[in-house]
């Protein structure tokens, strides 16, 4: 086979083999900022959270799993009041996730518009998995509910962001 075949056949083997390659899949927690609290949808790939649990996740299991490894404060470091509300089974983008509904109250005197999150969820054992933060709604910025905005990304080794809801 001539030299250039033998290097094009390569190139075709090394495309196809990228193409068909499966990308893991992303966490999300989307935030709707409320005027005394703040209410979180975290998504986790199943695929991902089974590497992480090195077994397979069940629903039940769930929110104490990420209660776990979720933890928001003030910037001084008081902790936050959080509670999963609800978690089930969904498929987003072809794949299988857990969704839980997480309700974030800060102590008295706290600002629902100024915190810390802390989350390893996944990330304390999957190195290479990425958590998206971003704001969904806020009660105070009526544009955000069209254009929600990235606030930041977590991925080991970093565990925490500082989250103000953006402003127009």
């Amino acid at each position: 086979m001539p030299r250039s075949r033998l290097l094009a056949a390569t190139c075709m083997l090394a495309y196809a083999a990228a193409t068909a390659a499966h990308h893991a899949p992303n966490s999300f927690v989307r935030l709707d900022f409320r005027e005394r609290s703040v209410k979180a949808e975290v998504m986790v790939p199943l695929s991902e959270l089974g590497y992480a649990l090195q077994g397979t996740p069940t629903v039940d299991a769930f929110p104490g799993y990420l209660l776990r490894h979720m933890s928001v404060t003030t910037v001084r470091g008081a902790a936050w009041t959080v509670k999963v509300t609800s978690v089930h089974a969904m498929t987003y983008f072809d794949q299988p996730y857990f969704r839980a509904e997480v309700e974030l109250a800060p102590p008295p005197g706290g600002s629902a518009r100024d915190f810390v999150l802390t989350s390893d969820a996944v990330t304390h054992e999957v190195r290479n998995h990425v958590v998206y933060v971003v704001a969904e709604r806020d009660y105070a910025d009526t544009t955000l509910a069209a254009a929600p905005r990235l606030l930041g990304i977590l991925q080991y080794p970093v565990r925490q962001l500082a989250v103000r809801p953006p402003r127009g």
